[in-house]
């Protein structure tokens, strides 16, 4: 009798990545759907967790329409865990407390620890108004949800007078947003027949703005002296008081309402992290892979990361840099590099009041972990500001 072999088959234990994701804004939400969409062998190996200390989840230049009266809150927002239900991920509703690198670990404000092989870093910019004293007192933003409905209940009360929008430090999110919104009160005022005027004020000077700016801000000045809309640039706030702005060089200017741009800083749970924090704006990052130039195994593709590489704080640069990090994890995993690079070109749409521009960005590869843009208008045309009111809704709608 012939000997007989059996052959007995053992499964091969995948190695599980674990994989923390702070925050649970678009940044995450970009960056876990590209890893879901990426090659099938991985899939098994991703064990993905969500911590956010919110249960929602919001677009945020949603809130500038819900100041405006043009939305209601449930347009805004969606649960935050259904991204995690969708791309088969583990929730924490939990606030994050801090972020240890050196050890791989992720504390939360309920005593727990968490231990990861990668890292993204997607908690965004935390808005700093307390940094000049005053203007949280007795200013209104629109960049929180609780802001913005601050911010449209005192619009609704409004009289009449003179509303200063006021930028008082760079970078701020958003370049655009403050040459946006005076042309929407404007037109606001217009359309609801309201006496008001509306006075820009930021901390750039002309020079700066149409440095900065170039043709974009040659294209929005024409069509906010049309409007009538005043600029005062170049002014460094040191404090505001009721109906008064002080400036640091002692000039004051009056106002009937006040509307800011919040100063930015970095998240608290990576304050006083030197390997995390460029400076007290910004978080260190590399481009165009968006990892923590000390750790590799650390993405930071979030808005607040983006000046210590020289891009704009701007949902579209966050999402092309999510989509960015997210293959560079793949590649790790796979052996292959990414087929998709950071794009050459990116365009904002955005809402001036009676029109919109498509603003695009040429973005440049500096071959040293930065990179350099040049912004130009594209198109203009009414149409695009609906557009991109369409495009913030569905976003929010294909969550629900």
């Amino acid at each position: 009798m012939k000997d007989t072999k059996i052959l007995m088959y053992v499964p091969i234990a995948i190695a599980m990545k674990k994989v923390l994701f702070l925050g649970a804004g678009p940044c995450t939400l970009v960056a876990i759907r590209r890893l879901r969409e990426g090659p099938p062998e991985i899939q098994d190996q991703l064990d993905m967790t969500i911590i956010t200390n919110d249960q929602w989840h919001y677009f945020p230049p949603l809130f500038a329409d819900l100041a405006l009266g043009e939305v209601t809150v449930d347009k805004i927002r969606a649960p935050a865990e259904n991204i995690a239900k969708r791309y088969n991920a583990k929730f924490v509703l939990d606030e994050v407390v801090k972020v240890d690198p050196a050890n791989r670990l992720v504390m939360t404000k309920s005593g727990k620890s968490f231990t990861y092989d990668y890292l993204f870093l997607c908690m965004g910019t935390r808005n700093a108004p307390e940094v000049i004293p005053g203007l949280a007192e007795y200013g209104y933003h629109n960049y929180s949800l609780e802001g913005a409905l601050k911010m449209k209940e005192a619009l609704a009360k409004f009289k009449g007078g003179n509303i200063v929008v006021l930028t008082p430090e760079i970078p701020y999110r958003c370049g655009c947003y403050p040459f946006e919104v005076v042309g929407r009160l404007k037109y606001l005022a217009q359309r609801k027949g309201r006496n008001y005027s509306v006075t820009l004020v930021h901390t750039m000077t002309d020079e700066q703005i149409f440095g900065a700016f170039k043709d974009v801000a040659r294209q929005f000045k024409r069509l906010h002296d049309r409007m009538g809309i005043k600029y005062v640039t170049g002014k460094n706030v040191e404090r505001i008081e009721p109906k008064k702005i002080i400036f640091q060089n002692g000039e004051t200017l009056g106002y009937d309402l006040l509307i800011y741009v919040p100063p930015v800083r970095v998240p608290k749970a990576v304050e006083g992290v030197d390997e995390l924090v460029a400076n007290p704006k910004a978080l260190r990052t590399t481009f165009p892979s968006f990892r923590n130039p000390h750790y590799d195994e650390i993405f930071v593709p979030t808005d607040s990361a983006m000046p210590s590489v020289g891009l704009p704080i701007a949902g579209i640069f966050t999402h092309a840099a999510a989509i960015a990090a997210a293959d560079g994890l793949i590649a790790d995993l796979t052996g292959v590099k990414a087929s998709v690079p950071f794009p050459e070109q990116i365009v904002a749409v955005t809402d001036f009041g009676p029109t919109g521009y498509l603003v695009s960005f040429d973005v440049y590869d500096n071959g040293d972990g930065t990179a350099r843009q040049q912004m130009y208008v594209s198109a203009s045309n009414p149409f695009i500001k609906f557009m991109k009111l369409s495009f913030y809704l569905g976003w929010i709608e294909s969550l629900k």
